[in-house]
């Protein structure tokens, strides 16, 4: 079996791309360094280092005079002061508005005018929660930031496993009758991505419009390089998003990371899961495998489909949506589907995360595989736990990527030194994103605690304003913490080496 991977790695797009990225990056200190050690000229040599010296002093203080989150100046501070000039190249070339971010943000553009779903960004939403003035606020600001507007749903159901979840999933998908959407990060043959798969293709012949995207970062090495083409001939119309290329590019960075399920325009479904056999424990590579979502029917499944179908537009630029989106029946629960791009300068999830870290009075309880805090997430967790809220997170116990994990741990002392509860979830791996508060608050969806995910990745998630749901989360937080161990100040007796190897981490931690 390992013969058999390895066979597949070595002769995959992956490895060939990784070595052609290897060659351009050595080929900039190569180049530069063969020229500015060949001059033989002592005035000409003086006049280099001069120029290097004012190039890295000049992006050092674009970098510091800049917008970019304080993490983000740090990180890249460091290799351009520190590895002259190839760290200031590195930076000129990466940091460039890429063509693929140009045609990204015509997706904007191309729905704007859709009055049946988008507001105005000029208007106000708020009388949708006249009673709740923090609801309120939000919609108003998910509304400025993505133009989607409040919704509602009139039925939701909670799923605490990625079991539950797919035998749900799957009833749904039989009972689709106009079209079937879907959009994750990850795709892999088994189990669970075959039971979808069958019942795509024989929707697909029942006349139903079935669409599938899936990451190629995310599913390169799980599924064929021309896996596309594939689900095409088999009667199922599919883009493979931002293929991976052999190119110092930003854009790179840029991945649907969304979990989105959308049935007929009326169900929808969302979480930390993807179609791989992990999320539903028939493997076991992390231990027993933690994840949660949500379904819900009515208007809020409508801002899916526009979600959907704004990178659905870059395979179909000229086709028609209007006829995918419309208003449908109002609920009693009250919501909010939103978004979030790395194409435009808000941090949409951070944000309401944020807010509802300050509004909190009572608790906050927060679900991440990843635990990768800027200094703004940092100090709202601090001001609430010092503020006599009862801030916890829960993170894994066995790690699924063990650099990653290695700057979460990084983060553990500071925040229990100020009061915030960390507990790690034992039986293995909790890939769970959700954040609930005071019986009433409470997002969940695909956006981890991190940075990539906070700024480099195009997320879903929802927002409830409804104490059903918000008991059903809080319940299952409750729940998930009898399997836990709460990391204690006495954890953190290690040795210098490790301390000073989670420090460098966490200073490079935007960029990984």
């Amino acid at each position: 079996m390992r013969l058999k991977k390895l066979g597949k790695l070595l002769t995959s797009k992956f490895l060939l791309v990784c070595f052609l990225l290897l060659i351009e990056i050595a080929i900039i200190p190569a180049v530069f360094y063969w020229f500015f050690f060949s001059v033989d000229t002592t005035w000409i040599f003086v006049v280099l280092c001069a120029a290097v010296v004012i190039l890295d002093l000049a992006i050092a203080l674009w970098i510091v005079n800049s917008d970019m989150n304080a993490e983000y100046k740090i990180a890249w501070l460091m290799p351009v002061l520190f590895l002259p000039p190839i760290g200031a190249l590195l930076y000129l070339n990466l940091r460039r508005r890429p063509r693929p971010r140009r045609r990204l943000k015509q997706l904007a553009e191309k729905f704007a005018g859709m009055e049946c779903l988008y507001v105005k960004k000029d208007g106000h939403v708020g009388t949708e929660y006249a009673d709740d003035g923090f609801a309120a606020s939000c919609a108003e600001y998910v509304a400025q930031a993505t133009g989607l507007p409040p919704t509602d749903c009139y039925e939701f159901e909670y799923f605490p496993s990625g079991e539950s979840y797919c035998e749900r999933l799957l009833e749904e998908l039989e009972k689709a009758e106009k079209y079937i959407f879907l959009e994750y990060f990850i795709l892999r043959p088994g189990k669970f991505w075959n039971s979808v798969l069958d019942i795509l293709k024989r929707k697909a012949g029942e006349g139903v419009d079935v669409r599938v995207i899936y990451d190629d970062i995310g599913s390169m090495l799980k599924v064929p390089d021309n896996y596309a083409a594939e689900l095409e001939k088999q009667g199922v119309k599919c883009m493979c998003f931002n293929p991976f290329r052999p190119v110092l590019d930003l854009a790179q960075n840029n991945r649907t990371h969304r979990k989105i399920a959308l049935i007929d325009g009326v169900t929808a479904f969302t979480g930390g899961i993807n179609l791989s056999d992990e999320y539903i424990n028939e493997t076991h590579p992390f231990g027993h495998w933690k994840d949660t979502g949500i379904m819900v029917r009515g208007r809020a499944a409508q801002n899916f489909a526009a979600m959907f179908l704004q990178l659905w537009f870059l395979r179909a630029p000229d086709e028609d949506y209007t006829r995918y989106l419309s208003t449908g029946p109002k609920g009693d629960c009250s919501c909010l589907a939103f978004c979030d791009s790395p194409l435009d300068r808000q941090n949409v999830c951070e944000d309401l995360y944020l807010k509802i870290i300050y509004h909190a009075k009572k608790y906050v309880y927060i679900n991440t595989p990843y635990l990768i805090l800027d200094g703004e997430m940092k100090r709202a967790l601090i001001t609430a736990a010092h503020s006599g809220v009862d801030v916890r997170i829960t993170v894994p116990d066995i790690p699924d990527k063990k650099y990653v994990f290695a700057v979460t741990k990084a983060f553990y002392s500071e925040l229990i030194k100020e009061g915030i509860h960390i507990y790690r979830y034992k039986p293995g791996f909790i890939h769970a994103k959700s954040i609930v508060s005071d019986d009433k608050y409470c997002i969940i969806g695909s956006t981890n605690m991190d940075f990539r995910s906070f700024y480099l990745h195009f997320e879903c998630n929802m927002m409830f304003f409804d104490e059903r749901v918000s008991a059903k989360l809080t319940a299952d937080y409750l729940d998930t913490c009898k399997q836990c161990d709460e990391v204690k100040k006495e954890h953190f007796k290690e040795s210098i080496f490790r301390l000073i190897y989670r420090a460098v981490l966490r200073v490079f931690a935007p960029l990984m």
